[in-house]
């Protein structure tokens, strides 16, 4: 029986120019810069993203947010960000392995 080929998934799968699910900020004629922005950094939040790892995404000229961040500067992308964190419920994980002390149970 001939073995199929495995597909690599999450982050070791290729990125595909039309993935559904990549983020694509999109202007609008009208559109509200503060509240896209904001969306943004909830989504962020709720990925579990810390203030310096937002703020990178926002440095960052390969990632559309860049252009908000040159307009706003440093200081007011920050602010909203902090606004954000403040009000915005965040999962952070952390896990403690302990080693085995014996017993039947391991």
């Amino acid at each position: 029986m001939r073995e199929q080929p495995k597909t690599r998934q999450g982050r070791e799968k290729e990125l595909e120019a039309d993935d559904p699910l990549a983020l694509v900020m999109t202007p609008v004629s009208g559109g509200d810069l503060q509240l896209m922005a904001t969306c943004l950094i909830e989504e962020f939040a709720r990925m579990g993203l810390k203030e310096a790892e937002i703020l990178a995404l926002f440095r960052q000229p390969i990632y559309q947010t860049h252009a908000l961040y040159r307009a706003w500067g440093e200081g007011r992308v920050r602010e909203l960000v902090r606004q954000v964190l403040a009000r915005t419920g965040r999962t952070c994980v952390s896990v403690t392995v302990l080693p085995h002390s014996g017993g039947d149970d391991a």
